[in-house]
């Protein structure tokens, strides 16, 4: 009963959305290593004038379990790790891996009294793998090129869902919802999988669902609006099977009341996370336009006093609609 209601609610709830005036969030960078997320209490990570991730060595040097060291004099930072050692200077492009010249397309920076680098040359020069996820605006970086849990957590206990770090305590809030942060990740990873495709001169909507950890349930409502005011809204509950879709697994979806792709106006997608047992502190919208004047992406939380965060400049639109 709960997911029919949940999903009846979507076309009045994307309605209501449509009409809502929102300024862009800019979102801060994220670096997650080996699954755990790195705090900077004082520098924030930010993007170069050379398009390139600079961040705070200290601290994700000592996540990595990196010795970091700094010379005044000569203005170079030293990081060593499993038997590989980092030498880079404040300004220069050039910088030595165990004493192998290499050469970067930017330069290590001294900003708010900390030693900034740039982030993938120094992670892949110590045996890290590293990846940049622009919708999230996060970086990830692990070792020896495997996602490995952060030694002893804490609390609960880490597991990894389609690449997806999650603690089963410090990910949830006191309701048992898991919290606004870890949410995105797991929404915009099934947004990632989610594509309009045509063939054959049909209309498809196909997907993988990502997995998710026991005892929640994906949300996924389409709704195609066509130029004459109708719509068809494809969800995994309601009668008409021509207009139902899988709610787990993986589905190929004709659309075959999609037979001349111009008279299609818009199309909408909510994508929710839920617990059985309660609802989601967010959903992820998409707004597409077919003449493409009309693109979005945002976060929308349930909370009025959570700001809305706006993904659209960095969303692949053309990824997802091929329509």
């Amino acid at each position: 009963m709960k997911r029919i209601v949940k999903i009846l609610t979507v076309i009045l709830v994307v309605t209501y959305l449509l009409s809502i005036p929102t300024a862009a969030v800019e979102l801060p960078i994220r670096v997650v290593v080996n699954g755990t997320k790195i705090n900077f209490p004082d520098a924030e990570p930010f993007i170069d004038e050379n398009s390139r991730t600079q961040v705070p060595i200290r601290f994700v040097g000592e996540a990595l379990g990196a010795d970091v060291s700094w010379d005044g004099n000569t203005k170079k930072v030293t990081i060593t790790l499993n038997g590989r050692k980092v030498v880079l200077q404040i300004g220069n492009k050039n910088y030595e891996v165990n004493g192998k010249q290499n050469q970067m397309d930017t330069v290590a920076l001294l900003k708010e009294s900390r030693t900034f680098v740039p982030v993938r040359f120094v992670s892949e020069a110590l045996g890290a793998t590293v990846n940049w996820n622009a919708n999230i605006k996060t970086v990830y970086i692990d070792m020896n090129g495997n996602v490995i849990p952060s030694a002893d957590p804490a609390e609960g206990t880490v597991k990894y869902y389609d690449g997806i770090a999650f603690n089963d305590v410090t990910d949830v809030d006191p309701y048992g919802r898991i919290k606004i942060e870890k949410s995105k990740e797991f929404l915009l990873k099934l947004a990632d999988q989610l594509r309009f495709v045509k063939e054959g001169g049909k209309y498809y909507i196909e997907c993988t669902y990502p997995e998710i950890p026991e005892g929640y349930e994906w949300g996924l409502g389409i709704t195609v609006f066509s130029k004459d005011g109708t719509y068809i809204t494809y969800s995994p509950v309601g009668r008409n099977p021509k207009w139902l879709i899988p709610a787990e697994g993986a589905f190929r979806k004709e659309a075959t009341d999609v037979t001349n792709i111009k008279d299609v106006d818009f199309i909408t997608i909510l994508i929710s996370l839920d617990h059985l047992k309660t609802e989601s502190l967010g959903k992820l919208n998409i707004v597409y336009s077919m003449d493409k004047s009309d693109m979005r992406a945002k976060f929308i939380p349930e909370s009025g006093t959570i700001p809305i965060e706006n993904y659209s400049s960095t969303f692949d639109f053309a990824k997802m609609f091929q329509w």
